[in-house]
């Protein structure tokens, strides 16, 4: 599975059980992004992808979702040893935010892409790709 996470510059993923941010331009590019393949999402992400017609709504999307499918990651913590991840793509909002979930990428994870674009609210967005070294 491809796991899609949002995180600020210190990491961080949540706080108080929220998102920190959104951007409809991200959204959007997720959507290019998973093509076809199902988008695993639980319903509290719901609202953020409106416009894609292949989501999987689960309250644990990544025990649901198979190799080659993709996860948007939310509010918890991941387990980045989890043999069951493929890649991860991680959008940096490229600011910090108050967080109480932040994620750290471990040393077996290789950045091997990396994209910035002018987001909807955000004037710089990152976008980065990790496979395992």
């Amino acid at each position: 599975m491809y796991i899609i996470i949002c995180l600020d510059d210190n990491n961080g993923l949540a706080f108080n059980h929220r998102r920190q941010s959104q951007d409809r331009i991200v959204a959007e590019d997720i959507r290019k992004t998973v093509g076809e393949k199902k988008l695993w999402i639980t319903d509290y992400s719901r609202k953020l992808f409106h416009s894609v017609s292949n989501l999987e709504i689960s309250e644990n999307p990544k025990e649901k979702a198979k190799e080659g499918e993709y996860v948007f990651q939310e509010l918890e913590t991941l387990d980045t040893g989890d043999e069951r991840i493929e890649q991860f793509i991680i959008y940096r909002w490229n600011r910090v935010y108050p967080a109480d979930v932040s994620v750290e990428i471990g040393a077996e994870w290789k950045l091997t892409e990396t994209e910035e674009f002018s987001g909807f609210s955000h004037e710089k967005i990152t976008k980065e790709i990790y496979c395992r070294e």
